[in-house]
């Protein structure tokens, strides 16, 4: 309300200092200051360098990368282990292979690998199985190309069973690891 005042003083004192004033009634007065009233409100455009440019563009090629690995991975799914071992099997081989090829076709992508285990064993000994499973993922992904940087780990034993029933099958499914994005 103040600019549309201000605007409407600023075009009366125009109007006050040309020699010679074209009288205009109160309707055409609000036509001729609605389209200035339109200029001051539209915001100015940013002029960007080119480098702030290539920030704004690297941030939306990330989340693109990211979303992309995230679809990707759906379909590799969690990598799993036999009872009380971290080796890695044929089919999680296989699966790592599948990550290692999108993680380096997206060099933005960041995965979290999660170790975890069946509720047998003291918490201690599975954190530290957890550990070892989440690293053997990451080993592999390091040894086929995948950078350090684009890896993490975390274990939590236990903890964060994917399943919670006490049967063979739950159990199977928990000795995983577990990929987040």
């Amino acid at each position: 309300m103040k600019k549309a005042i201000l605007i409407l003083a600023a075009l009366g004192f125009i109007a006050a200092g040309c020699s010679h004033a074209v009288k205009q009634s109160p309707e055409q007065a609000a036509q001729a200051a609605a389209p200035q009233k339109a200029v001051q409100k539209a915001p100015a455009e940013k002029k960007l360098n080119p480098a702030s440019t290539e920030n704004v563009t690297g941030k939306t090629n990330e989340a693109k990368q990211q979303a992309a690995v995230v679809a990707a991975e759906k379909k590799i799914g969690d990598i799993h282990f036999a009872f009380d071992k971290y080796s890695l099997n044929a089919d999680a081989k296989d699966k790592l292979h599948k990550l290692s090829d999108l993680l380096l076709k997206n060099s933005n992508a960041k995965v979290m690998i999660e170790g975890r285990c069946d509720e047998r064993g003291t918490e201690e000994y599975n954190l530290a199985l957890g550990d070892k499973r989440a690293n053997a993922a990451k080993n592999y992904l390091m040894a086929l190309g995948v950078p350090a940087s684009q890896l993490s780990t975390v274990s939590y034993g236990k903890d964060k069973p994917l399943c919670t029933e006490h049967s063979e099958k739950c159990w199977s499914m928990n000795r995983s690891d577990h990929f987040s994005y």
